[in-house]
């Protein structure tokens, strides 16, 4: 994994972005350090074997893979094939956004809410949030 969060702002309005180049069924707890508003998740799979259900946790920085329920999923086909061109990429907007206490999140293989075990393969993701 190689999460980073960048901070920008303007005088009236300011964001973090969050980009994972290697998400998997490791957690990344907490990625902005506290409560916010998510406006859009860039989502993409590059995997040409497995589908990509990303898992999100919105209350709490405690998150144990396999027991901690997630609040929103989202599946993400394969890929079809290993081109970067032709991975399979979707982007889940929130117009309103969607407040947060802690984001958390971990991406699996299968669409289980206590699936542990199964690693994606290379998912990328960037999370927009105020």
């Amino acid at each position: 994994m190689a999460l980073t969060v960048t901070g920008f702002s303007n005088a009236s309005l300011t964001y973090k972005l969050a980009q994972e180049t290697n998400a998997g069924v490791t957690p990344s707890v907490d990625i902005f350090g506290g409560g916010g508003t998510l406006h859009a998740i860039h989502f993409a799979n590059l995997d040409t074997g497995n589908a990509a259900y990303l898992k999100i946790k919105l209350t709490t920085g405690d998150v144990t893979v396999g027991t901690t329920k997630p609040d929103l999923m989202f599946k993400l086909a394969a890929a079809s094939s290993s081109s970067y061109a032709d991975r399979s990429v979707t982007q889940i907007n929130f117009p309103a956004g969607l407040s947060f206490a802690s984001l958390s999140f971990w991406v699996t293989d299968q669409p289980a809410w206590d699936d542990s075990a199964g690693d994606p393969g290379t998912v990328t993701l960037s999370f927009l949030a105020s």
